[in-house]
């Protein structure tokens, strides 16, 4: 990979932290502010609102700006609202401030996929996208526990001054190492992103998306109450066995990348119908500690070996290496998140039986691949554009920065 594509995913490991930081911090935060904990919850909630709403209105309202100097401003604006959270003193301030920090966000990753996809031949295209979402993912196994132990230590504000610390590096690095046209041949012909937004089937896939993907979460999101209450951990234990999940999501990031490089669509349908399987096998082996030792691994490279696949898919339906395009799939992954959180939720509210999230999300899933192979069915390709194993390739396609196989 280029080295400023590194820059890219040192930026995506900042915003990344900021995300999830709060989590750890939710009794420190509700004790400051003076809120329950389930209201102090909003400081994560209106991240991800800001994300999922707020990051698609910013990439159409900066689709036409030189890309460079657009993702390091994105990144300034996130390092002031980080700051802003950091010194605000009530809960409406901190959430305002999260939900455009949750934009930036947003904007970024759809930003930073169009410029990586540009400084890399077209056949290595899934595998740049992944490059940028190991920073996210990584944020999650290391960034986030660093985050919570500064936090406990010098206070919950200090978590964000360290994030703002990160930020600021990444804008440095940007400036440093990107070029200074950063695929900005693109950005002059992207106002057709609103035309694109037209093709069905890119809201049929942004539908997949938020289903394959909200089906993990209708589990993880409860991850921690399962294992103390279905396999038998101590609670201290359950941040342990997290790692486990880290490191399968590492890995299927990267392994999702590199496969999707060969053919998009049964990388997908691999990914997927591993992840129903492992959530079904959840389900029936959830009480035995090595198999849930395995499984945690499984769940996390299947979750998020999705991520890089999916992105290259909607950006092949597009015809163009689109910021807004590839806002919405970042969009569509936060409504996922959302989507799975809440399901796992009104289960839990009428059975409070953990292993039925396992079955209910295995369900999401399924419908999110199924969504998905329709869509591909239905809206494939002409023969002249690119197929997976196949040797034509569209001059305008790999131009435009869309995956050479699908």
């Amino acid at each position: 990979m280029p080295v400023p594509i590194l820059a890219l995913a040192l930026t995506a490991f900042a915003l990344g932290t900021a995300e999830l930081v709060p989590n750890g911090l939710l009794p420190l935060i509700s004790g400051d502010l003076g809120v329950p904990v389930s209201t102090a919850g909003w400081v994560t909630t209106s991240f991800a609102f800001g994300a999922m709403i707020g990051g698609p209105l910013v990439a159409a309202a900066t689709m036409r700006l030189p890309r460079k100097p657009l993702v390091i401003g994105l990144t300034g604006v996130f390092l002031l609202a980080n700051a802003v959270t950091a010194l605000a003193g009530s809960l409406v301030v901190v959430s305002l401030s999260r939900a455009v920090a949750g934009a930036m966000l947003g904007g970024f990753l759809g930003t930073a996929v169009t410029i990586a996809t540009g400084l890399v031949a077209p056949d290595r295209r899934a595998s740049a996208i992944a490059v940028v979402f190991t920073g996210f993912t990584v944020s999650n196994v290391i960034g986030v526990p660093i985050g919570n132990v500064v936090g406990r230590a010098a206070g919950w504000s200090a978590a964000f001054w360290v994030v703002s610390a990160l930020a600021a590096i990444g804008a440095a690095a940007m400036w440093l190492l990107l070029p200074k046209q950063a695929n900005d041949g693109e950005a002059a012909s992207d106002d057709r992103g609103f035309g694109v937004l037209r093709n069905g089937a890119l809201w049929a896939a942004f539908l997949a998306i938020a289903l394959g993907y909200g089906g993990l979460f209708v589990v993880y999101t409860y991850i921690a109450p399962y294992l103390t209450g279905v396999t038998g951990v101590s609670a201290g234990s359950v941040t342990w066995l997290l790692l486990l999940f880290g490191v399968g999501l590492i890995a299927g990031n990267a392994l999702g990348g590199r496969f999707a490089d060969r053919s998009v669509i049964r990388t997908v349908t691999v990914i997927l119908s591993a992840l129903v399987v492992s959530l079904l096998a959840l389900w029936a082996l959830g009480s035995l500690l090595p198999a849930v030792l395995v499984l945690l691994v499984l769940l996390g490279g299947t979750g998020f070996g999705m991520v890089p696949p999916l992105q290259s898919y909607v950006l092949h339906l597009a015809g163009a290496a689109s910021v807004l395009v590839s806002a919405l799939a970042a969009a569509s992954f936060n409504a996922g998140v959302a989507l799975g959180s809440a399901v796992g939720g009104r289960v839990l509210d009428r059975t409070s039986d953990y292993p039925a999230l396992a079955v209910v999300g295995a369900t999401m899933t399924l419908l999110g691949l199924l969504v998905f192979l329709l869509t591909h069915r239905r809206h494939r390709v002409r023969r002249a554009a690119p197929v997976a194993g196949g040797a034509a390739r569209t001059a305008g396609s790999q131009k435009a920065g869309v995956p050479s196989e699908v």
